[in-house]
């Protein structure tokens, strides 16, 4: 998945010595805000130093109020605004605060063995994907660019509350794709076991070039249960979703 880079100066200021921070964020004004997180920021050490910015940004976009309810990539396009008016969220938050969210998001992507987590993910893939079926995805240009339409039916044991998934665009004329990526979608209702229900996409960022002709086909990378845990999650996860990966699995 995509990673959102937090790119204000605060985060660029991150050094120091060892962990047992002082402090709380005070959120007087964008000055004093700095001022704070600096402080906090100087007494780290540099094993410290991602986990800070870690929890940081995990805690600056889910304190925004209007991100509130907010799902996977759709808190993305609250992180400007957060970002503007973190010195007024973030007010009273403590530098233990701040350290705890990181090392729980620190603590959540960290793979097993790779060897043992790559067959592990490579299993639970392949039943997810007969288990979880996409099919008639459509390829439509409208006035704001490209979508599809596509039909999810869950075979699984429970519901699932979202779906993250791998498409490709690709003309039959043509070796090379137009498009290869991924997005991931909530799903509101969910679809229970036995469902089928038709969702919808946007493809934003395709290139004009692409001809209408050209066809999708979609995959299931991973789901996330009825309380939103990804039942695979390899590594890193969704921003509004739960860290800890779903004990739900997948059995053929």
């Amino acid at each position: 998945m995509r990673k959102y880079i937090l790119s204000f100066p605060i985060v660029l200021a991150i050094s120091g010595a060892a962990f047992a921070l002082d402090g709380s964020i005070d959120g007087t004004s964008k000055e004093s805000y700095e001022r704070s997180i600096k402080a906090m920021a100087d007494q780290l050490s540099p094993e410290d130093k991602e986990v800070f910015s870690k929890g940081l940004i995990n805690l600056i976009v889910t304190k925004y109020p209007p991100a509130a309810g907010a799902q996977g990539f759709a808190l993305l396009q609250f992180m400007p605004q957060a970002i503007e008016s973190a010195h007024i969220n973030m007010a009273g938050v403590t530098a233990d605060e701040i350290m705890v969210r990181g090392r729980e998001l620190v603590a959540a992507s960290k793979p097993i063995s790779q060897a043992v987590a790559g067959s592990a993910v490579a299993d639970l893939t392949a039943c997810l994907r007969k288990k979880v079926t996409i099919s008639s995805p459509s390829f439509e240009k409208g006035d704001y660019g490209f979508s599809s339409e596509f039909k999810v039916t869950n075979n699984l044991p429970y519901a699932i509350a979202g779906i993250w998934i791998d498409y490709t665009i690709k003309s039959d004329n043509r070796s090379v794709p137009w498009a290869e990526d991924n997005f991931v979608q909530g799903i509101s209702g969910g679809i229970e076991p036995g469902e089928t229900r038709t969702l919808s996409t946007r493809f934003s960022l395709l290139s004009r070039e692409t001809p209408t002709t050209a066809k999708v086909s979609m995959s299931v990378r991973d789901v996330a249960d009825p309380e939103k845990k990804l039942v695979i999650k390899p590594g890193g996860g969704v921003i509004g979703w739960p860290e800890e990966k779903s004990n739900k699995g997948c059995k053929l």
